[in-house]
């Protein structure tokens, strides 16, 4: 069986580079760099044990009708089981209404389209070719102005990488004694592919993908003022060829630790060495020392000790301890990524079993690294792994600093955020900060000694009486209703009450009391030097209590957020803190701070959207959702909220008044057991009946409104629920990778797992997995895939200002994303029959208008309202290319 992972394609392989130096026209200055670029490509990915493309033929300063026969000819001429790479390297030019030309040494800058290379054109041999693997790069000044995306037909592999946004310039190499090297994007590209750097989770190959993340993380450090992208139109990673040795004889996992940006995981690499060192096999020992050669020259000052005392003594060193103190090394952070980031919402022990024990584990994430980078995620939020009894879904921690044993330890996670960083993949943890298990030794010793240490560490009461207006909604026995339970328990041992917002389990902090503040301010670093990225800050709205108050969003709890954030922002400018806030948006807001008081947390969740969807699916009217937007007044320029369809707790239905909360049960779960005190468990595809056009739809509006998204673990695949499983354990079951036996997830026998694997005819393993849907274009998870590939590439739907276009029907929802000269027209229809409309484009009169997902061109805008016909629970994204900035539209909602 096939089981999708990556391998070098042994079939005939191609490359051409076309690289022009110098030119006639007296305003076209010669280039030193694209015939060093030309040289690299010939050079490297000719080399047989690297990239094996043969021929390499390099077009060095042509003509235009010597270089368009030849692309024609390159492109036209291949078979069904080529692999082709195009390199061009040249000034790149913009007509007037912005079209994209290539030059060659007769190249006229007045008249570009006779006497230079068409873009279009090239576009047009690049998807007409019958090649199977085809990747072509523009190393050109305004590379971004290329219109439209690979398209994706068949088997067909096209990727498109363009080393300047589409008002920038691609810069030349650094000039040495004599002569200049290649040009910069080529430089770090090339570097990459040639020291072996690139291969980033060390199985021998570089996929484009990897080369291209290593380029642009060398720009980044260099300084480079270019923004490269990358677009795709692939049913599978490209293998691009193969990674030189270097260090032969040692595993990746060790590699990976002296490699890692962390000191404390080159420290354990240093510990891990020393039993290398006594090995039989020379070669090991031989690569032991050159990897501690190497960490002998660390800028960590106590890496390098260590690694210099080794080699000098020659002796086992005893196994260290992480050295937790030492800070993660960040070059060039970016503090405002997140407000780019396609994030993937990750239950750890329904995701992969990495030990065979029938418990999805860290060791087992890792392992499936690969697949996320794949679908196109840059950052993955885990749910509780801390050490907990699991009386409260692991939200009951009785030790902050520790890894449950059942995930693997401190070493796993330091592995794990090296090699998602490698990845391009940052790491979020769910931290609950309002209470801890009962089984903490915090609670035991405030239980026990009330005038010892921890005493105060908790909130207790000689009366029950208190805080009447915040009594907590715990599940009823049938989970089907809403049921009150005040918020105190008696404990025997101290005689008194203590509070807790959520279960006895869980007995709330005393935030009043410094000491607690200290310690959740100590407990945060902790993991931030291990590399983690950041926090979901889960209860963040219930830190402090006032009688006679709901308890929750006091003034109090935002002035530690403020506090929270300012001690982050000192040694941690570029970690996050996400709020989940199950409120209104005005009031959810306020959780990003206030201008004039300070920051508080860069994401909140934007909860009350996500049930207004599925009202607008079932309604088939874009009102609950619109009417929303244009209500959530503007958030902060540095603050982005968090997008979601669905999560590994129930939907809530807080935000919902009782009339649409009814609706909603009564369409979305008919059954007393699909409901919970709370809301809805279920999952995303059973609660739209399987249906591929509305989940297609949502994944679209997930995507393409203003906010980050977050997905959860199987819904890209359409996983279903176990209802017979209590709680939210239904919708928690086992990832879905294979039909195999316990459906790819473990090698344990059933009876084993901690869940067990859905069986079902629609939604179970055998019907919904990974190795069936990967390999196929048209299925859900390459669809879903395809919309993330073009979200991540357009800087419109990362973080655009969100502009509502009116819209003649009230089924279809439209509006624009626009950030610059980078502009998308979002259509959708919550209709289950197909709709017509019209859309006022009267702003962008003379935009051409080219559909994302498949490149094709839908005519040019005019004055006169422009009218469309969508599919039932259809969707668009349009590219508007040549669109000027809308005059004086407001946007309702900046992301």
């Amino acid at each position: 069986m096939d089981d999708g992972r990556l391998k070098f394609d042994e079939g005939p392989r191609r490359a051409l580079a076309v690289v022009t130096d110098h030119y006639r026209h007296s305003e076209l200055p010669d280039l030193d760099s694209p015939s060093r670029d030309g040289e690299a490509t010939a050079r490297i990915l000719g080399n047989p044990l690297i990239g094996g493309f043969d021929p390499v033929e390099t077009l060095l300063d042509p003509d235009v009708r010597t270089a368009t026969n030849r692309i024609y000819d390159f492109f036209a001429s291949a078979q069904p089981d080529d692999f082709l790479f195009a390199y061009f390297s040249c000034h790149g030019r913009r007509t007037p209404n912005g079209r994209l030309y290539l030059t060659t040494i007769d190249t006229d800058p007045d008249r570009l389209p006779p006497t230079a290379i068409s873009a279009d054109y090239l576009a047009e041999q690049f998807d007409g070719s019958r090649a199977r693997r085809i990747v072509v790069v523009l190393d050109c000044c305004h590379a971004g102005a290329f219109t439209g995306d690979p398209r994706l037909r068949g088997s067909r592999d096209r990727i498109l990488v363009l080393t300047a946004g589409a008002s920038e310039l691609a810069h030349e190499g650094d000039r040495g004694q004599a002569v200049t090297g290649p040009s910069k994007f080529a430089d770090a590209f090339f570097e990459g592919i040639e020291t072996g750097r690139a291969d980033n989770d060390n199985n021998g190959l570089i996929t484009v993908r990897e080369a291209f993340d290593y380029a642009v993380a060398r720009l980044r450090d260099t300084g480079a003022k270019q923004t490269p992208q990358m677009r795709a139109g692939i049913t599978g990673d490209m293998v691009l060829c193969r990674a030189p040795v270097r260090r032969g004889a040692l595993p990746p996992p060790i590699d990976a630790l002296v490699r890692s940006s962390l000191p404390s995981a080159r420290q354990v690499a240093v510990d891990e060495l020393a039993h290398w060192l006594s090995s039989a096999d020379t070669t090991v020992v031989e690569a032991a020392e050159t990897a501690l050669a190497e960490l002998r020259a660390d800028p960590n000052e106590r890496v390098a000790q260590a690694a210099s005392r080794l080699l000098s003594r020659r002796y086992a060193v005893a196994s260290g301890r992480l050295a937790t103190e030492a800070s993660v090394v960040v070059k060039n952070p970016d503090p405002l990524w997140y407000r780019r980031a396609v994030c993937y919402e990750i239950q750890v022990r329904s995701f992969a079993d990495g030990d065979g024990d029938g418990i999805g584990d860290i060791r087992g994430l890792i392992d499936r690294l690969e697949y996320l980078q794949w679908l196109g995620v840059d950052c993955i939020l885990l749910s509780p792994i801390f050490a907990s009894p699991l009386k409260e879904d692991g939200n009951d921690i009785s030790d902050f600093t520790a890894v449950h044993p059942d995930l693997g330890g401190i070493a796993e996670l330091v592995e794990l955020v090296d090699a998602a960083h490698r990845r391009g993949i940052r790491v979020l943890l769910d931290l609950v900060l309002n209470h801890t298990s009962d089984q903490h030794a915090w609670f035991e010793s405030s239980r026990r000694a009330p005038d010892g240490p921890y005493g105060d560490y908790y909130v207790w009461s000689d009366t029950d009486a208190l805080y009447a207006e915040a009594s907590g909604s715990v599940a009823g026995a049938d989970q089907s209703g809403w049921s009150a339970q005040s918020g105190w328990t008696y404990d025997p041992v101290r005689r008194q009450y203590y509070w807790h917002r959520f279960g006895p389990n869980a007995p709330d902090l005393n935030f009043d009391n410094p000491a607690v503040q200290d310690e959740i301010l100590r407990i945060l670093p902790y993991w931030l030097d291990l590399g983690v990225d950041g926090f979901r800050l889960v209860s963040a709205p219930y830190l402090f209590e006032r009688d006679g108050t709901p308890c929750e969003g006091l003034h109090e709890t935002h002035a530690y957020l403020r506090k929270l954030r300012a001690e982050l922002d000192r040694d941690y400018p570029d970690r996050v803190l996400l709020a989940w806030a199950d409120r209104w948006p005005a009031q959810a807001r306020v959780y990003f701070g206030d201008p004039a008081e300070g920051r508080e947390c860069d994401m909140v969740l934007f909860t009350s959207l996500m049930p207004r969807i599925f009202l607008s699916m079932r309604r088939e009217s874009h009102h609950p959702v619109s009417t929303l937007l244009s209500q959530t007044d503007a958030i902060p320029a540095n603050c982005q909220w968090g997008l979601f369809l669905r999560n590994g707790d129930e939907m809530s239905l807080d935000t919902i008044d009782e009339d649409g909360r009814e609706y909603l049960l009564k369409e979305y779960a008919p059954l007393p057991r699909m409901r919970s005190a709370v809301g809805i468990r279920r999952r995303l595809a059973p609660m739209l009946d399987g249906d591929r056009g509305q989940m297609e739809l949502c994944m679209a509006l997930l995507l393409s409104l203003p906010g980050s998204p977050i997905l959860y673990y199987g819904d890209e695949i359409g996983m279903g629920e176990n209802l017979m499983l209590p709680g939210c354990a239904a919708i928690r079951t086992p990832m879905q990778w294979s039909t195999e036996r316990g459906a790819g997830f473990s090698t344990a026998e059933p009876d084993q797992l901690a869940l067990p694997v859905l069986l079902n005819s629609t939604y179970g393993y055998q019907a919904a997995n990974v190795v069936s849907q990967r390999p196929i274009s048209t299925s859900l998870l390459s669809t879903i895939r395809r919309l993330i590939q073009i979200r991540r590439h357009s800087p419109a739907l990362n973080g655009g200002r969100f502009v509502p276009v009116p819209s003649s029907n009230s089924a279809v929802l439209a509006y624009l994303r626009q950030d610059g000269p980078d502009c998308m027209l979002c259509v959708a229809n919550f209709s289950r029959y197909p709709q017509p409309t019209e859309l006022d484009l009267s702003a962008h009169a003379g935009a051409r208008l080219v559909e994302a997902t498949g490149g094709s061109r839908f005519g040019t805008v005019t004055e006169a309202p422009w009218t469309l016909s969508l599919a039932g629970h259809g969707f668009f994204w349009f590219r508007l290319t040549d669109a000027a900035p809308p005059p004086s539209l407001p946007a309702s909602l900046p992301a």
